[in-house]
């Protein structure tokens, strides 16, 4: 007698802890199997990108990271012990309260999110694997059959019907070779030893720097504050050197005295002595990613290191994955709500792939020249050219949809549909306080599309704010936020009496920067009066789309016709 469940996740990393997190957030059964028989996951991916906090955060699920991770600044580069650059990770221009990289060991980013779902009484079953998935077309509501192997048990196995699987099963997922799905790029002779540990040195930088250092005698090597006073240090072994002698330089053969030899040379003429090892190992560079991203009818989905994996050089691992499941569970969740159609669900792959695509390609040429004959600026200078991409912060969907569609002149303003939508500072009208934008949707449930209106002048504009707050649709839980550049007192003497407190809550008052919610969305163009501006954000934090109008029929229309695109018609 086969069990049912509505969603299956296999892999208990970091991946497949947040996607049964959110999952069960939005109400589904969920079961989670890992192969391992213990969580073991030291000297894994520690670095969470501000980005992945905004969404991490926006889920409740933020706060213990916060309070244990190291927050780092600045990437810095070193020449024979003297500083040579220091480069912030976060562009400038970023708005949002997590510009920095925040360093957390991964076995605290597991047992975070693990006891998050322990509280929901949902246990990661260890060991477990699956060994067969089938389709079942005449189960038309749980359409795939899973065989789950329990290796406790004596190889116990159970059938499991369910509704979909996240493959979340690392770089040799079991999962991607039983559909049969191919990988494509390259595993090259690059190495680099990695080690997390307690060290004394009189090397300072004041634990917030990532430090890229070089000198005459030795390989490069990168030092990465962590929690609890632990520092990791990697030694990029030269590509050139391995090539010529790579019977010493085996992946198999570096041993740690290796690693630590080769890391007192890269610090010297500063002193390095190492007190406690947690950790150690030796990786090899290569970039691989998956020919397809789901498959049964997109009912099976590969996400994180299953579908794309590459070197921890710049922390990409993690959050890339995250990044994969904030991107397909609200799909799944509202399809499974029965509020849009199964059809969009085609957007995860056709989204994520080529965010994937340009993280290999980055993380290419930064291993490389991590392990090459480039000085340590050099290096610094390549994480200057794509840091609004690696921190998450410039990632950008270009491709039209379903979910992103341009409702105006693509020149109007700085933002356009597929961008992130920045947190911007303004003040609340009510409080007279400085707040952030998107801060202020504070819906239990994150699984929902978020309204803004842009009013310019609300005295004049009032008529559309009221339409968008009686706005009623399923996928909007939040009423519609209202940024405005009128003053205070005039909101106060001509529009306060058709408020009542709740909606002043709503009013955010743009009046930072010039105005720069107005500016980024609208542009500099001049706006003919009375004109206003919707903007529609996803569950993800992305901007679905930007519509223009001077009525509030032009608006609310426009926001009907975006969410009509993919809403399901049969409900």
């Amino acid at each position: 007698m086969s069990q049912q469940v509505d969603f299956l996740i296999v892999g208990a990393g970091p991946v497949g802890l947040l996607a049964a997190n959110l999952i069960s957030q939005a109400g589904f059964s969920v079961r989670i199997l890992d192969v391992e028989y213990e969580p073991n996951h030291w000297g894994r991916g520690d670095w969470i990108h501000g980005r992945t906090l905004e969404l991490l955060e926006r889920a409740g699920l933020a706060d213990e990271l916060l309070k244990t991770g190291v927050k780092v600044d600045q990437i810095s580069s070193y020449a024979n012990g003297e500083l040579q650059s220091s480069i912030p990770f976060v562009p400038d221009n970023v708005e949002s309260k997590h510009q920095y990289l925040l360093c957390v060991g991964q076995h605290i980013t597991e047992s975070s999110l693990e006891t998050t779902l322990t509280n929901r009484d949902i246990a990661v079953e260890r060991p477990a694997t699956v060994i067969n998935m089938a389709e079942q077309p005449e189960n038309k509501t749980h359409p795939i059959r899973a065989t789950v192997m329990h290796l406790r048990d004596e190889a116990r196995t159970e059938q499991l019907d369910c509704k979909y699987i996240l493959s979340c099963d690392g770089a040799h997922s079991d999962c991607r070779s039983q559909l049969g799905i191919q990988t494509e790029g390259e595993t090259t002779e690059t190495h680099a030893g990695v080690i997390d540990a307690l060290v004394r040195t009189n090397f300072n930088t004041g634990r917030k720097d990532v430090c890229m250092l070089q000198n005459d005698v030795a390989k490069t090597i990168s030092l990465f504050p962590r929690e609890n006073g632990l520092t990791r240090i990697f030694v990029h072994f030269d590509e050139n050197e391995i090539e010529l002698r790579k019977e010493q330089y085996n992946r198999n053969k570096i041993q740690l005295e290796d690693i630590q030899r080769e890391a007192k040379r890269g610090l010297l003429p500063h002193r390095l002595e190492f007190l406690g090892i947690l950790y150690w190992s030796v990786y090899v560079v290569g970039q691989r990613l998956a020919t397809a991203m789901d498959a049964m009818q997109h009912r099976v989905f590969l996400c994180g290191d299953a579908a794309h994996c590459q070197s921890p050089t710049l922390g990409q691992g993690v959050n890339t994955g995250f990044g994969d499941i904030f991107n397909l569970v609200w799909k799944l969740c509202m399809v499974e709500r029965g509020h849009i159609d199964r059809k969009v669900l085609s957007t995860y792959a056709s989204e994520r792939r080529p965010v994937a695509q340009q993280v290999l390609a980055i993380d290419k040429v930064a291993a490389k020249a991590a392990a090459g004959h480039q000085s340590s600026k050099e290096y610094c200078n390549i994480v200057q050219e794509h840091r609004s991409f690696t921190s998450g912060f410039g990632i950008h969907y270009n491709e039209e949809n379903a979910f992103i569609t341009q409702q105006r002149p693509q020149s109007a303003g700085l933002l356009q549909p597929g961008m992130r939508a920045p947190n911007y500072k303004v003040f609340q009208f009510s409080s007279g306080r400085k707040t952030r934008l998107m801060d202020q949707f504070e819906s239990k449930d994150w699984l929902s599309f978020s309204l803004l209106l842009l009013a310019d002048d609300l005295t004049r504009s009032l008529d559309m704010a009221q339409a968008l707050w009686q706005f009623k649709s399923p996928l909007i839980t939040d009423p519609c936020l209202v940024i405005t550049t009128s003053p205070a007192d005039r909101i106060e003497s001509e529009c306060a009496p058709q408020l009542d407190e709740e909606k002043k809550k709503l009013i955010m008052l743009d009046k930072l920067n010039r105005a720069q919610c107005h500016a980024a969305y609208r542009g500099e163009q001049q706006q003919q009066d009375g004109a206003a501006t919707v903007v529609v954000v996803r569950p993800d934090g992305y901007i679905g789309t930007i519509i223009q109008g001077s009525t509030a029929d032009q608006l609310t229309t426009g926001v009907h016709q975006y969410f009509d695109r993919f809403i399901n018609k049969s409900t």
